[in-house]
């Protein structure tokens, strides 16, 4: 949720500045949109990385280039490029070009409304801005893949046995874990966890690219690099069977919590008690008493509710 009101904020305050950005001079303006560039790429990707910031800069240099021929196009080119990190974690062919799609499409209407009503009244700007806001939000419907998890498939096609499994592994635990069900300290050291697992990837992967070869070739030649390699696939192992056994332990323990919550059904026995026994009296009593009973069972009902 953090993340997509990021994503609107930064959208709104591209669409909205960017008036006032054209006019000023040729290096400010120009240095300006790409900072507004980075920080929407990044709020699209939702993480720190120089892909997306790249892509946000060249979406920022290609409006700029596009703005005076047409602002739909500029507004397009800019939101797809911005989005060009998050299209390559979407996965599969059909909803990557639903992604592509959806960003060129949101992005030259929000061009062409920013153009349109640039010389509007304050509300109606307003109006307009949020409009283009929530229009460039809109690739966000596609599903995509968790960047660490992303990452972490990356790493694995590029490295050898076991390490390959170990990654694959834990992308598919990323995939499917929710570090919402954490408290704040443990979810601080999972994220630690898994930076380090991150690390220990780019370093089995950086290895594996420059002396894979050699390796192979002559593995008694470098001893040294293969005892780094296997420690190397040990850690991340580890690392994987800790993350494991801990969102098990965190899946457990939010279940034995689930089932020790016996309000609701200590509620109804007591409800269904006292309508059993109501019932009863109603048939053995006479009519005067009945009314009396009818109106403890309403009691009866009132405080239940309550309860």
């Amino acid at each position: 949720m953090t993340r997509k009101a990021l994503l609107l904020a930064a959208a709104g305050a591209t669409f909205a500045l960017e008036p006032f950005v054209a006019r000023l001079g040729i290096v400010a303006s120009a240095a300006a949109m790409v900072a507004l560039g980075i920080l929407l790429a990044l709020a699209a990707s939702g993480t720190l990385t120089a892909l997306g910031a790249a892509g946000g800069a060249l979406g920022a240099f290609a409006q700029g280039a596009l703005a005076g021929v047409s602002a739909a196009a500029a507004g397009a080119v800019l939101v797809a490029l911005c989005f060009g990190e998050r299209t390559l974690r979407v996965r599969g062919a059909g909803p990557r070009l639903t992604h592509i799609a959806a960003a060129l499409g949101a992005g030259a209407i929000a061009g062409a409304l920013a153009s349109a009503y640039d010389a509007s009244p304050l509300a109606v700007r307003g109006v307009v801005v949020v409009v283009c806001a929530v229009l460039v939000a809109l690739p966000m419907l596609v599903a995509a893949d968790d960047p660490l998890a992303y990452g972490l498939e990356l790493f694995s096609a590029q490295v050898g046995a076991p390490a390959r499994g170990a990654l694959a592994a834990g992308a598919e635990l990323r995939r499917t874990v929710d570090d919402e069900l954490l408290d704040r300290e443990t979810r601080r050291e999972m994220r630690a966890t898994w930076r380090g697992l991150h690390q220990l990837a780019q370093a089995r992967a950086r290895l594996e690219w420059r002396h894979g070869g050699a390796l192979r070739r002559a593995p008694e030649d470098h001893r040294a690099t293969r005892a780094v390699l296997t420690r190397l696939d040990q850690r991340i192992q580890e690392h994987v069977d800790v993350l494991t056994r801990a969102y098990t332990a965190v899946d457990a323990a939010s279940a034995a919590e689930l089932s020790l919550d016996d309000h609701a059904l200590d509620a109804t026995k007591i409800k269904g008690t006292t309508l059993e026994e109501v019932s009863s009296q109603l048939i053995d009593t006479d009519p005067p008493a009945a009314n009396r009973v009818e109106g403890e069972v309403a009691e009866m009902e009132a405080v239940v509710r309550r309860a």
